[in-house]
């Protein structure tokens, strides 16, 4: 049997320990090769980082093995989880030192075109006046905390290291940037940018 006609869901559920064993390695040999090709071209991550980024990615596909509903191939299930895993963990050592003022002082970043996806709105004029309304909106209409969260979220933070930064829980985050998003929302519907902008420019 080849590797394409392998029963993945079953193999790695096997009652016997060797087929289990072998369907185990075969999977993170898979995951390994295919985090290789996705982050060539990254100068950030070596062989050491594939491996842990590999490692981390198969515990998180065995434990997760009931949520496949066999809508897509099971390698490209698992292997969206191999890039979810490598990629908030590079996020997260981007930001390992960052500080709650470090993070509030990156609000001047929102003028950045990084901060906004290439070709969102169109005209150059537009563009400027999302992001000026949006400005304003975070540094007028936001708590302290919720603007650091919102800022966090545009900079790509993983979502547990803003909780940690903030000092709160995960459902009290989850909370702060439910309503710091709904205020950023009312406030650019009230200047007459649609849903559909908001969504596709800073996902809110």
């Amino acid at each position: 049997m080849t590797e394409s006609e392998i029963n993945w869901p079953a193999a790695l559920r096997a009652p016997d320990s060797g087929e289990q064993a072998a369907a185990v390695a075969a999977l993170r040999e898979r995951l390994h090769n295919g985090l290789r090709i996705a982050l060539s071209g990254r100068g950030d991550v070596g062989e050491a980082h594939l491996e842990d980024f590999a490692q981390e990615s198969l515990l998180r596909v065995l434990d997760r093995l009931d949520q496949f509903q066999g809508r897509s191939k099971f390698t490209t299930w698992a292997q969206a989880i191999a890039l979810n895993v490598a990629f908030t963990e590079l996020r997260r050592k981007r930001w390992q030192d960052v500080s709650l003022e470090a993070l509030l002082a990156e609000g001047g970043g929102l003028a950045e075109p990084a901060m906004i996806a290439d070709d969102v709105l169109g005209a150059d004029e537009d563009r400027v006046r999302l992001v000026t309304v949006l400005r304003h909106a975070i540094e007028n209409d936001l708590t302290p905390k919720q603007r650091a969260a919102i800022l966090g979220e545009l900079r790509e933070l993983p979502f547990d290291q803003i909780v940690e930064l903030l000092g709160t829980s995960r459902s009290a985050g989850y909370k702060m940037l439910h309503d710091a998003r709904r205020a950023l929302k009312q406030r650019l519907h009230e200047a007459g940018i649609t849903g559909e902008d908001i969504q596709n420019a800073f996902n809110l």
